[in-house]
């Protein structure tokens, strides 16, 4: 009777071990092979009684591990194990046996492919040249001339046998592997490097470099005492580190250094200045801080007509995220139809919806959401953030300037981010639409000061048109995090609680943020609302819409609206951007909901009468 076990597995990075499977243990064996880096074979086995090696003539091979147990009186219980590296690949081998081979067990397995290398970063030095050249970099710095000392310094570095910046682009490991084996002298030479860094703002090479002269110090000087001189350039490192940290906003971490610096040389003047800022900096941030915990996260959802908004706004409003969220949503023109588009969910237990109408949020209805967001912070202790869904023809810049130009909002609620819904089928259309004389490009301004940009309906155009979309996008926004998606669904984590809106950034977009100014709308573009009480044949209304879509697609920028639909008790949803068109069925009528067919008609230079006029002919 014989029960064995196989697996085999191949793997690009290390070998693995692999062991046969029996009822009976009395015989066993494990085998382990990796390739280069690692040790190149083991091997276990045991089994009944003792080894002796010169009685194996498998322990005789000498390209792996073995290890051997026998029965002492005939060997007839044996385990085996053996690992060894085969042209180029990585081999491992278990084997057990019982007596006269009733019981046998059998593993074994490869590793193919480059293995995973444990290399350790050697470094090659040149000390007498490297000497050469920190000397002369020293004479150039104080000389002023601070490029030219930088390539001394860098040279002098890489002959004490610090790898090369392109090295560490390629394995980032080098680095630290070569901070471990070289001279600790070498700390000056970066500490030199670090200030010249620092002196030609380049804050990034200081920070690191600093850093690394920080570590090498400490282990030069771990067993014996700095001269006055060396400590006060370690102090003065520190400084560098502290100062550069500074620059990046790293206000708490920067005070430990300079901090330290001070300890050392409390008499600096100047360093006695970088800590007061620093400090400064730092009782700023938390009182920052305490105030944002207090403040309502508000997320500004935008994007040109028929991105996918709404569809985004109900995708988080339906997703488990666990926080109860505020709508504020607004329409271009007299009929908002979102707040019937997003039907039963108004006001439900984890949500609430305030209409702002008559005007896109940026212009007429600012009002109006000055008071909605002052009444939802104010009325709504639980809610864990609050959505601002704009028009699609809403210019963003006046909806951002609310929370710092207005004293009762921004002490409520902060802005949390910008998102902006990309329509992939037609966005460059819209960013290339030319506008009347100083009116706004709505897309441009949408992508411009968006922090996370949705690239949305990614299903409607090809891999080589997403390509010059997003190349099209990052031509107006190169900062924005981008995310592909098919109607509009994403996780909510990547877009509330984000904490990424930035003035500063928007300051550089747009100089004027923080002044007064107006938006001006092409005045070629309007929007209006047809209502049709009697009940509308849904195949005539769909030959109808293709019809008017064929003809008027360009200056048709969106449709949307409600059907009363022949013959069914549901309402109908339908939405056209440019020349598509969905229709889907939705929620049933009310029992004492008005039934009726609302059409929204949104373009440019379009004829109202001819549109009205030409829909009679769909009642059923």
């Amino acid at each position: 009777k014989m029960e064995a076990s196989q697996d085999k597995k191949t793997k690009t990075d290390e070998g693995h071990s692999h062991k046969g499977e029996t009822s009976d243990k009395e015989g066993g064996g494990h085998g382990h092979g990796q390739k280069e880096g690692h040790t190149e074979g083991h091997g276990h086995g045991h089994g009944h009684g003792d080894h002796k090696e010169e009685d194996c003539d498998e322990c005789e091979k000498k390209d792996g591990g073995h290890a051997h147990g026998h029965d002492k009186k005939d060997g007839d219980s044996h385990g085996h194990g053996h690992g060894h590296k085969k042209d180029g690949d990585s081999h491992g081998h278990g084997h057990g046996q019982k007596k006269d081979g009733d019981s046998h067990s059998h593993g074994h397995g490869h590793a193919h492919g480059h293995g995973h290398s444990h290399h350790k970063y050697k470094i090659k030095a040149n000390v007498p040249k490297a000497n050469e050249q920190f000397t002369e970099g020293q004479k150039l710095f104080n000389m002023g001339r601070l490029a030219d000392a930088l390539r001394q310094f860098t040279a002098a570095v890489e002959n004490m046998g610090f790898p090369k910046q392109e090295e560490i682009r390629k394995d980032p490991n080098c680095a630290a592997q070569a901070l471990e084996q070289i001279s600790g002298a070498t700390w000056l030479i970066l500490y030199y490097r670090a200030i010249t860094f620092f002196k030609l703002s380049n804050f990034s090479d200081a920070s690191q470099d600093a850093g690394r002269a920080l570590k090498l110090f400490e282990r030069r000087f771990k067993d014996k005492k700095p001269s006055p001189e060396e400590l006060n350039n370690y102090a003065s490192t520190l400084w560098v580190r502290g100062s550069a940290l500074m620059e990046f906003g790293a206000y708490k971490e920067a005070s430990k250094h300079v901090g330290k610096a001070l300890e050392i040389c409390p008499n600096n003047q100047m360093w006695k200045e970088t800590y007061e800022i620093i400090m400064e900096q730092v009782d700023h941030q938390k009182k920052m801080a305490e105030r944002d915990s207090k403040r309502m996260p508000v997320t500004i959802i935008t994007g040109f007509l028929g991105a996918g908004k709404t569809t985004l706004v109900n995708h988080i409003l339906s997703a488990k995220h666990g926080k109860k969220l505020a709508v504020v949503e607004n329409e271009f023109g007299a009929e908002n139809i979102d707040s019937k588009l997003l039907g039963k969910r108004k006001e439900s237990a984890n949500e609430v919806i305030v209409e702002a109408s008559n005007g896109c949020v940026c212009c007429t209805v600012r009002g109006d959401l000055i008071e909605a967001i002052n009444k939802l912070c104010n009325t709504y202790n639980d809610l864990d953030g609050i959505l601002i869904e704009t028009t699609g023809m809403a210019d963003p810049t006046p909806v951002a300037q609310t929370f710092y130009m207005d004293r009762d909002v921004a002490t409520v609620s902060k802005l949390d981010g910008i998102v902006t819904v990309c329509n992939s089928k037609h966005i460059l259309q819209n960013l290339a639409e030319k506008k009347a004389d100083g009116a706004v490009n709505e897309a441009k301004q949408q992508i411009a000061f968006a922090d996370v940009i949705l690239l949305n309906k990614t299903d409607l155009v090809t891999k080589e048109e997403l390509a010059k979309v997003k190349a099209g996008i990052k031509s107006v926004n190169a900062t924005a995090k981008m995310i592909e998606t098919e109607r509009s669904k994403v996780d909510p984590s990547h877009l509330l609680g984000i904490n990424a809106f930035s003035v500063e950034r928007i300051l550089d977009v747009q100089p004027d943020f923080m002044d007064d100014r107006q938006t001006n709308h092409d005045e070629s573009v309007s929007s209006f609302v047809v209502r049709l009480k009697a009940p509308v044949d849904l195949e005539l209304f769909q030959e109808w819409m293709q019809e008017l879509l064929r003809n008027k697609s360009a200056d048709l920028y969106r449709s949307k609206g409600l059907l009363y639909a022949s013959g069914s008790e549901s309402k109908f949803v339908y939405h056209t951007v440019h020349e598509v068109m969905e229709i889907e069925e939705a929620e049933p009528w009310g029992k004492d909901e008005k039934k009726e067919s609302i059409f929204v008609f949104i373009g440019k230079d379009l004829n109202r009468t001819e549109i009205e006029s030409s829909m009679k002919d769909l009642v059923a």
